[in-house]
């Protein structure tokens, strides 16, 4: 499939009406489409099973979802992981919405053998200035709430000081679905920490929506609300 193909494949997939949802949760995304995402994984399939490399380093991106498009073959595919790295340092810089760092970071796949390499890719952004770097690292690190690595992302979360809404969203998802898989050690972390009260009230409550928490953690957590 040539880029014509692909361009002429995202036209025919114009959704207005979901463009006009987009833009409602996410108005910093420039020249939507509404390409729905699901037809985005789809098409990104059939794109790394020809040349990948001709579409990374020559496809002209020209609106949202071809962004997002990018990504998703950059994570997703066969590549070296020492090739998807040096595409991604391009790639994060130009983030400039939540999407473009959560629905790609989705479709990541290493192996175990390679999440160290990753995990020293990620921390170049740890002291980011720029918002969506951080919150690129901070998703990214949803790979790695595994017990080996929980006091690494606990030094992170102490020591980075999230000042912007969609990082400090981040954190609390983040925080939040430690809990979930790590409930004793994420909780003693919430009763001794230095996040920030909303990033901290973010946390509580996105425990309290989840639906693998139970009743009882979620009674115990609301007592726990900053004031």
């Amino acid at each position: 499939m040539d880029l014509n193909e692909i361009k002429s494949k995202l036209q025919s997939a114009y959704d207005e009406k979901n463009a006009a949802f987009f833009l409602k949760i996410s108005p910093q995304a420039k020249n939507v489409t509404g390409v729905r995402v699901p037809y985005l994984r789809k098409l990104s399939k059939e794109i790394i099973k020809g040349d990948v490399k001709d579409f990374l380093d020559n496809y002209i991106i020209e609106t949202h979802e071809e962004f997002l498009l990018k990504g998703i073959v950059i994570f997703s595919s066969k590549l070296p992981l020492e090739e998807k790295l040096i595409y991604l340092e391009k790639y994060v810089p130009e983030i400039y919405d939540w999407s473009g760092c959560d629905i790609v970071i989705s479709t990541l796949k290493c192996s175990d053998d390679e999440l160290k390499k990753v995990y020293d890719f990620i921390m170049k952004y740890r002291y980011s200035k720029n918002e969506y770097e951080t919150r690129f690292m901070i998703v990214m690190l949803f790979n790695f709430i595994k017990e080996e690595y929980l006091d690494n992302i606990k030094e992170i979360l102490e020591t980075e000081k999230f000042d912007k809404y969609y990082s400090q969203m981040a954190a609390a998802w983040l925080i939040s679905v430690m809990f979930v898989k790590y409930r004793d050690y994420t909780l003693s972390y919430l009763n001794n920490n230095s996040l920030d009260d909303f990033t901290y009230n973010k946390t509580l409550q996105k425990i309290r929506e989840s639906l693998r928490v139970t009743k009882e953690d979620k009674e115990l957590v609301k007592k726990m609300k900053r004031k």
